[in-house]
């Protein structure tokens, strides 16, 4: 049973950070809709990794990756999934900082959603020449994503859309400028519980003309289980 409770937890880590690509994801996702444990897990690892915003980026010695690593992986015949995804050699000093975040997280567990609800989310392009991290307080009603690659075509902006279940994209607001951009949910938006889906466009100055994307949308990511603030 605890061997069970680990995987499912780091599998739930895995996803939450956004590791899970392909097949893997969308098993992890499908699992998620019919599984309320798991899909706890997911959240209350959403809420956790938010928490990265807050961080400045970092350049850890060797000994201090390490150090994780065997804390978290004491077994030599386990193959970590850092280890088969050959993690830290390509992570940014940024990425290196949320990941030891997560590691310290995972070792000093503490109570969850005290600033209320927080879901965390990447939006990938299928090119992966545009990465965005979002994370969307229910408190507050706000996105605040930022991009870690990639940038709207010159003489062009970005756009931000979303919407529920069935329901057609609506902007959310334009970053027409800045790694960083922190929008308030439309009064529809926020009020969507269940599957929230978050998106980015480019765009001509001043936004789409036609009240859809109309430009090269960079992709597009659903955030399950997400409910009121209350």
């Amino acid at each position: 049973m605890t061997d069970d409770f680990e995987t499912d937890d780091m599998l739930a880590a895995e996803y939450a950070i956004g590791l899970l690509a392909g097949e893997e994801r969308a098993a992890a996702q499908n699992r998620a809709t019919t599984d309320p444990a798991f899909a706890n897990r997911i959240i209350e690892w959403q809420a956790r990794l938010a928490q990265m915003a807050d961080l400045a980026p970092i350049d850890p010695p060797e000994a201090v990756k390490s150090a994780v690593m065997g804390r978290l992986f004491p077994k030599a015949a386990r193959v970590s999934f850092w280890q088969r995804l050959g993690v830290w050699q390509a992570l940014t000093a940024g990425a290196v900082a949320a990941l030891l975040l997560m590691a310290a997280l995972m070792w000093q567990p503490g109570p969850l959603g005290q600033n209320g609800p927080l879901y965390t989310a990447e939006i990938v392009s299928e090119a992966r020449d545009f990465r965005v991290v979002a994370i969307v307080d229910k408190t507050a009603n706000e996105v605040t994503l930022t991009r870690t690659a990639g940038a709207a075509p010159a003489g062009r902006i970005l756009q931000v859309w979303a919407h529920g279940p069935d329901a057609p994209a609506q902007s959310v607001g334009l970053w027409p400028e800045g790694d960083t951009v922190r929008l308030t949910l439309p009064p529809e938006i926020s009020l969507v519980t269940g599957v929230l889906t978050l998106g980015v466009s480019e765009e001509p100055p001043g936004g789409s003309r036609t009240g859809s994307p109309s430009g090269r949308v960079f992709g597009t990511v659903d955030i399950l289980n997400v409910s009121d603030a209350t």
